[in-house]
């Protein structure tokens, strides 16, 4: 293979949807652990919840809208169920709870027993169809430079991933600049200075928890509707 068809695909795969996805769950995990300090080694867990709360709610009949609204309800409390026991724990409690939580769901949604729902190891398919209905691109095109290039159905994707990204980065900016943020920050570096201050670091800690893995549950969601 030559050199610039590697850096192509290189280029391709770097802008790409599922490119967009992981940026989205990693602005999640850059709240929980660049931030807050938490060791959640698991955050796949909450991509799968938002995952499958979209796919299941639109697959039982629900709309695509109401799924997402499910998939973000679904990954936040699996946040607050998470951390609930573990936070006032040490940090490596929580790692090894997040880490078994993202392998019980992962076991749990491809058994058998749990196949008439989440459809096993074949996943649900075809539930965004009202998402790709939006797509202003035509879907048998190919828009790029040269080899540089995306199919129409692959391009909104993009576009809508890469800005759900700029909008969770203007956000999570906001947010650590506000005094909560400052409050996170200081849990990181010091958890008793900032008890002494009266603050309840528990609740920063479970706040953090669930809002970034509101983030990590859209990036999943994309991650599906590129996959479907």
């Amino acid at each position: 293979m030559a050199w610039s068809e590697v850096l192509i695909d290189s280029l391709v795969a770097s802008v790409g949807p599922i490119a967009a996805a992981y940026a989205l769950a990693s602005i999640g995990l850059n709240l929980q652990f660049g931030y807050t300090g938490l060791l959640n080694v698991g955050h796949v867990a909450f991509m799968l919840s938002g995952a499958y709360g979209l796919a299941i709610t639109v697959d039982a009949g629900g709309s695509f809208w109401l799924g997402i609204l499910v998939g973000i309800l679904v990954s936040v409390v699996l946040g607050l169920i998470l951390g609930g026991p573990t936070l006032r724990l040490r940090a490596d409690y929580l790692a090894i709870v997040t880490i078994s939580a993202g392998e019980i769901l992962r076991l749990i949604v491809r058994s058998s027993w749990a196949e008439p729902l989440t459809n096993g190891v074949f996943g649900i398919q075809q539930f965004a169809d009202s998402f790709f209905d939006l797509n202003p691109f035509s879907v048998n095109e190919r828009y790029g430079i040269g080899d540089f290039e995306f199919q129409g159905r692959q391009l909104w994707v993009m576009v809508v991933g890469w800005g759900l990204v700029l909008t969770a980065t203007a956000l999570t900016w906001r947010l650590i600049n506000s005094p909560w943020g400052r409050a996170l920050r200081a849990v990181r570096e010091d958890e008793d200075a900032v008890r002494s201050l009266g603050k309840n670091v528990f609740l920063l800690k479970l706040q953090s928890l669930m809002i970034g893995g509101a983030f990590a549950g859209l990036g999943g969601m994309l991650l599906a509707i590129e996959q479907q």
